[in-house]
Parts: C-alpha cells; structure tokens; sequence
C-alpha cells in the first residue's frame, strides 16, 4: 500500500513524542512506544518531519513515478508554484531549461491558475453579500476545516485551488497531457490524491535532489524558452501573505468585502473557533506557513528574501482588469472522515486516574506527552491514538513510589549525597543506623535531605574520595561511632553524585572476635600440648638410648674388646 505524503520509518521512531508537539492536529498514533502518522487525519503540512531528530518522519518520494511518466509516450509538462522565485535564482529562462533537461515538455506558471481563481472569486463576491468565505487555495486549511471543523464546510468557497484551475486551463489550452506540480508545498501530494487530473506533485526539494543526481545547475544554463501560456501577472502574489486578497480586488467592481489573511494554523484555529458575523462579505485569506507558501516546509531560502523576490517579480497587467474567468472552477467539499462520537465525561474520569490525575490539581497541563492538556491526552488513550507512559509526570510519580516500596524494605541503609556532600535521599534504615539523634531530626527533615554526611559519619571523606575518582568504588567495613558498618560506596553521577549501601556488621565482628579469640585459645592449648609432647617424647628418646646403650655394653663385655 503506497504511505501518505507524509509517513513514519518505525525503526528509526526514538520513543521522544516531539512529532505529537509538533503536530498542530495531533494526528499522530503511539503505540508500543512508537509514533506513527495517521493518513486520515494527517494534513501533510510537514511539522512533525521538520520536528522529528531521528528522521522518523519522511515525505514520500514521488520522484520514481515522475520517471515513469517521463518515460511515457505521452509529453509531461510543470506546473510551477510562484515561489520559484525566492528557490531558483538566474530567472524563469534556467529554470525552465532545466526542468527541459529532465525530460519535461515544457513549462507553465501555476499563478496563472491563481488568476482564474482570483477572477472567478471577484465575480462571486460582487454578486452575493453578507456571508463568510474561506479561501480554498491552501489544501493544509482546506483539509483542516474538511477533517476537524466540518461545520465550517460551507464557508469553504466553492472553487478550485490555484494549481487544480491550473490544470484545467493547461488541459483546455494543450490538451489530455499529464501535469506535475513543483512547489513549497507537501500537501500538494495530498491534492494529488483528491485530483486525478493532476499526475503528480513533487517539492522544491525533491527537485533540487534530481537536479543535484543528473549533475544539472541551472545557473549553468543558457536560458530555455519561456512559459507555456505566457507569464503570470498579479497571481505571483499568492505565495505571500495578502497576495490573493490583492489579485482578487482588482477584478472586483464593489468594495463591500472585508479581507482578512491568517497564516499559520495556530492563529487559523483560534480565528475559526470564533468568528463575527460579518457585515457585507468576510474573506479569509488563509495560508498554513507562516508567511505564506514562501516559507514552506520544502522551500529552503530565508521567507523575507524569498518575499522580496515575488514581490518583485510580480507585476499587475495594464488594461487586464476587470479579468474574465477562462475555465469552470466549481468544487464541492465534503468532510474527511466521520466526526468521531464525544467521551462520555465518566470514561474520560477513569483515564485521567490511569494517568494519576485524581483531580483539577493533578492535571498539570505541562504539554510533554505533546498534547496541550491532560485531559487532551486521556481522550487520545481512549481514541487509542496514546498510551499513558506518556505522561511523564506520571512516569515519574509511579518510578518514585517504586524506588520508595523498595529504599523502605531494603536491609541496607541507602543514602545519596551530591558534590557538596549534602544528602539528596535517604531511607529510614540509614536513619536508624545513625541512631536516635539522626531520628529526631528526620522527624522534621525527612530523609536527612540537605544535611552533610560528613557531619554525620566518621567516614564522610570516604564519599569524597569516590566524588574526585570518578568510576571509583569502595568496599570495605568502616568504623563509626555506633560500631563497624559494612560499605559500598559507588558513583551515580561522576563527579556529581554518589551513593552508598550500608549495613550494620557490629555484632557480626564481635562474633568474628569472640570466634578468633576461642580459635587463638584452642591453637594455644595445641602448642602447648605439643610441647609437652615434644618434651616428653625427648625425654623418653634419651632414657631409651641408655637403655640400649647399656645392653650394647653388655653384649660387649670382654669379648669385645
């Protein structure tokens, strides 16, 4: 199955939620700790790829299909978004020699479809009053309103957008020929799937990756012709802010029309969640990139110089105006998906206590599991679109009762000081090791935090030394006023943080005394029995020589001699 214009490589996805920040819509999916795009509700307007650190987050390459058309029997022809001019300097005449070097028939100006549009829309506005229109030319605040505000559908102004009346035009001037559009723009990819007149949409850098591939600089070419259908006028302005209100009021006969241009889907959101009612007629201009679709998330140059490029390279045409419409423009829209059924209060309650939010005071709304509220991310682990080990402050409430079950059944005494020697934590064990007066203070500094441990043991230059030794560890029994304590001291944090474990081994080493008193008392009974049997053994030895001797004599006698 071919992914979305925008689409998620799972196996680079690093677990770190910065597409779901990222992503005005939400409309991503977490599971088994992994985010994925969801086609559906995705508006293909590239934050979460532009957000992701990993490169988890791709846009479809489009390219192989556009070889394939170019290998076709049929001529394939561009249809170029406006902003060219703020990507591709050296003018119109290199870029479209390169696009000719690629394999491409020829040429022409999307904007020219942005006229038909803008004259299409005067006559629209001119002839019906009191109502909202939303401008249909940006398919991010189209899709927007088509999937997550449906009851602004019929603001939406009934007509193409710019690159789709493009395409007709180019069909009635040229005839049944595939278009490929090239642009700033990813949601294109998306007007592609809603368009079958259109071949294929790919972005600025696409284009510069293949240009780069086949070796091509089209400041190295000579220039290559002009565009199909001639040059675009006052529609170059639509990729800046304001630039269709102005292409549109120069065909318009009345002034009874208010213009409004919102760009970015933040202020596009907050902007439809409350309109007026109008007086007269109500325009919104909406563009979802900031600045326009110069500062799109394909276009590379700085917005302001690519701003200053357009508005000098467009031009009102002298004697063009009132401008007539050339091809029929009407379009319908229709909700994207089916509006979802509202979480009942109670389930949304028992989420919020999956999460720990046992109440308003626990929903801390510190947006780090991407969503701006808890209950916002409650109502996606129910939509399935979350899991609860996002939220980190739970997280961390449930590792901090774990770390506390298990410092209050160890055996040990635990603490951790910091660089200064100042204790961080510390469980009731190592309280009582030092005895009742380290308990009594407990009582109103629990856990000893802030005191300093080598204020407290004997040994506190111990824990200095593993501070200044790094990865330095220390076992050993150590002296303290209560007695001897066995320790581990050990590096959490080098040169930062250290703990240690500690147990009390007092009675273990007066028994180990008592042991080697009793043993030195059983090897001082052996030697002296041995000794005394030494003697005795000695003493036998010489009276049983004498003995011998004696017979050895006898035996001599006088015949001996």
């Amino acid at each position: 199955m071919r992914p979305g214009p925008v689409y998620s490589e799972q196996a680079q996805c690093q677990d770190c939620y910065k597409c779901v920040r990222a992503c005005p819509v939400k409309a991503i999916r977490v599971s088994a700790a992994h985010a994925t795009v969801m086609p559906e509700r995705c508006l293909a307007c590239g934050a979460c790829v532009s957000a992701c650190p990993s490169g988890a987050k791709r846009v479809r390459d489009d390219l192989p299909l556009v070889e394939a058309l170019l290998r076709g029997d049929r001529p394939v022809v561009v249809s170029l978004a406006p902003s060219y001019v703020g990507e591709f300097p050296g003018g119109p005449g290199r870029i479209i020699a390169a696009l000719k070097r690629l394999g491409f028939a020829g040429v022409s100006e999307t904007a020219l479809g942005a006229q038909e549009v803008s004259a299409r829309l005067a006559r629209d506005l001119d002839a019906h009053t009191g109502r909202i229109w939303i401008s249909t030319a940006c398919p991010v605040a189209v899709d927007y309103v088509r999937t997550y505000l449906p009851e602004r559908i019929a603001d939406l102004t009934p007509l193409d957008s710019p690159l789709l009346a493009h395409v007709r035009l180019l069909r009635a001037e040229l005839g049944d020929m595939p278009v490929v559009f090239i642009g700033p723009c990813i949601a294109k990819k998306l007007e592609v799937e809603d368009a079958p007149t259109l071949a294929a949409a790919l972005t600025f850098e696409d284009l510069r990756a293949w240009l780069a591939r086949e070796g091509i600089d089209p400041l190295d070419l000579e220039p290559g012709g002009a565009f199909l259908l001639g040059s675009a006028a006052e529609g170059a302005l639509y990729p800046i802010e304001g630039g269709m209100a102005r292409a549109t009021a120069l065909s318009m006969a009345t002034r009874g029309t208010r213009f409004v241009t919102l760009s970015g889907l933040g202020p596009i959101r907050e902007a439809l969640a409350d309109l007026p009612a109008p007086r007269g007629n109500l325009f919104l201009e909406l563009l979802a990139c900031a600045g326009g679709c110069v500062n799109g998330p394909a276009a590379r140059r700085s917005p302001v110089a690519a701003r200053m490029a357009v508005l000098d390279g467009a031009a009102e045409a002298a004697g063009a105006y009132p401008r007539e419409p050339g091809v029929p423009l009407a379009r319908a829209f229709a909700p994207r998906v089916p509006p979802g059924d509202p979480v009942p209060e109670g389930q949304l309650e028992a989420a919020l206590r999956r999460l720990g939010k046992a109440g308003p005071g626990d929903e801390l709304n510190c947006g780090a599991c991407g969503y701006d509220t808890c209950r916002d991310l409650a109502g996606a682990i129910l939509g399935g679109r979350a899991e609860t080990r996002m939220c980190v402050s739970n997280l961390r409430r449930l590792a901090e009762k774990k770390a506390n079950a298990l410092l209050r059944t160890l055996p040990f005494g635990v603490v951790i000081v910091d660089e200064e020697l100042r204790i961080i934590e510390s469980n009731d064990q190592f309280v009582r090791l030092l005895g009742a007066e380290a308990e009594l203070v407990a009582e109103t500094q629990p856990g000893l935090c802030g005191a300093r441990i080598d204020k407290l043991v004997d040994f506190g230059a111990r824990f200095r030394e593993v501070l200044d030794g790094g990865d330095e560890l220390i076992r050993q029994n150590l002296a303290s006023a209560g007695g001897t304590l066995s320790a581990t001291i050990f590096t959490v944090e080098p040169g930062r943080v250290v703990g240690a474990l500690l147990l009390d081994v007092t009675e273990t080493e007066a028994r180990q005394k008592e042991m080697v008193g009793k043993a030195e008392e059983v090897i001082h009974n052996m030697l002296a029995n041995a000794q005394e049997i030494a003697f005795s053994l000695g003493r036998n030895a010489a009276r049983s020589e004498g003995i011998l001797n004696s017979i050895i004599a006898e035996f001599r006698g006088p015949h001996g001699a």
